[in-house]
């Protein structure tokens, strides 16, 4: 049997409870303020057996071709293992880095994601005595856009009303509907598209007001964007 002892943690790290499958997805229009730091604990399947396994996502906000690391420690008396960093893609979970034998009970794993968006990621360990999945966490990939903001008043070019409390984008091309997370300053909110626009070279959204207000961004601002 493998030991359900606890190694200590990653300095600055919180274990919390193994959730095997996608996370739920952010609220759309939904304002972030705070960092974090993810962290994560192994789970066995079919025998319950956890906290194997503690790690951290040092960024979990990056702009595209940044590597997202992440740190991490296994118990020492549960044998040489792999230890994989999984991307979730359309066909399933595929490795994109791997610290293997000879790892003791510290690693580190990097990743530089290819593509924009919100990206599910979890660690597999891999041994001799199976297979044990960590909890998944997201990690978000940005490029830097410019945003101008503009309304209250009227109807969007995709059918609602534009008032002084409508969280949204305009957007030349991204279906309505969209949802994109944008960045700035620390800040981070999701929201929708629902509208066409802007229509001035060099400028990627148009911010509703109250977007703007949320992000506490200027009247042209460069921020992250994940679409």
């Amino acid at each position: 049997m493998i030991s359900k002892r606890l190694i200590a943690p990653v300095a600055g790290a919180m274990v919390v409870p193994c959730v095997v499958g996608l996370a739920a997805a952010a609220p759309a229009s939904s304002v972030t303020t705070h960092t974090g730091v993810t962290t994560q604990a192994a789970n066995t399947p079919g025998t319950g057996a956890q906290e194997l396994i503690s790690s951290r996502v040092l960024r979990s906000n990056v702009l595209l071709d940044q590597s997202v690391t992440v740190t991490g420690a296994l118990l020492p008396e549960i044998g040489s293992q792999t230890v994989t960093l999984q991307q979730h893609l359309r066909h399933g979970w595929t490795a994109v880095a791997a610290a293997e034998d000879g790892i003791a009970n510290a690693f580190t794993l990097r990743f530089r994601p290819r593509r924009l968006g919100t990206h599910a990621m979890r660690l597999q360990i891999v041994g001799p005595n199976g297979l044990y999945d960590g909890a998944t966490t997201k990690v978000n990939v940005f490029h830097e856009v410019l945003a101008s903001w503009y309304g209250p008043g009227g109807r969007t070019a995709c059918g609602q009303e534009l008032t002084a409390s409508t969280l949204g984008v305009a957007n030349k091309t991204l279906p309505c509907g969209t949802l994109v997370t944008l960045r700035y300053r620390g800040r981070t909110i999701r929201v929708p598209v629902i509208d066409r626009g802007p229509f001035v070279a060099g400028r990627t959204y148009d911010l509703t007001y109250a977007t703007k207000l949320a992000l506490h961004a200027g009247d042209l601002t460069e921020l992250w964007a994940n679409h």
